[in-house]
């Protein structure tokens, strides 16, 4: 009888680990509030892997994306970029977003690990860039990718 009741929480241990790891997980990188909008750098997980960056954007009033591209910054601040065109054939630029209104924007990681592997071998930090139809720049926090290619943001080296 003890046995059964071992087994029983043993399945029953192994079918919430099989809900948990199946459900796709959202998780923030990074947060920057600019006057014109809000801008979210995103990760989403599946099976505790990274499957896509998301590149988020709340508008505070009328806008028009007129470009996205990835900055990568090398250890000697040399930058490169990537544009969201070479990513995801299924990101129309210019994007307009009304006022008031959240727009997603997601890449494959894996198609940018391999695009930054291939520009930028060694490589320090990335930042997202939006540029508006107005000419207006934004830019992400810079994000850091370890050895085991997890992203996460970079260490500032301010701790008070």
């Amino acid at each position: 009888m003890p046995y059964l009741i071992v087994f029983g929480i043993l399945i029953i241990g192994v079918l919430i680990w099989q809900a948990r790891q199946s459900k796709k997980r959202v998780f923030s990188l990074s947060k920057q509030v600019f006057p014109e909008l809000n801008l979210w750098v995103l990760t989403s997980k599946k099976e505790g892997k990274i499957k896509e960056v998301i590149v988020r954007t709340i508008a505070k009033k009328d806008i028009i994306i007129r470009q996205l591209k990835f900055e990568l910054i090398s250890p000697k601040r040399e930058f490169i970029y990537i544009s969201s065109t070479e990513l995801a054939d299924s990101v129309a630029l210019p994007h307009p977003i009304q006022n008031e209104t959240k727009s997603d924007l997601s890449f494959p990681y894996d198609t940018l690990k391999e695009i930054m592997k291939e520009k930028m071998p060694v490589m320090n930090s990335f930042r997202v860039v939006i540029e508006l139809d107005n000419g207006k720049v934004f830019k992400s926090h810079e994000l850091t990718i370890s050895k085991y290619w997890n992203i996460h943001k970079a260490d500032t080296g301010k701790y008070n």
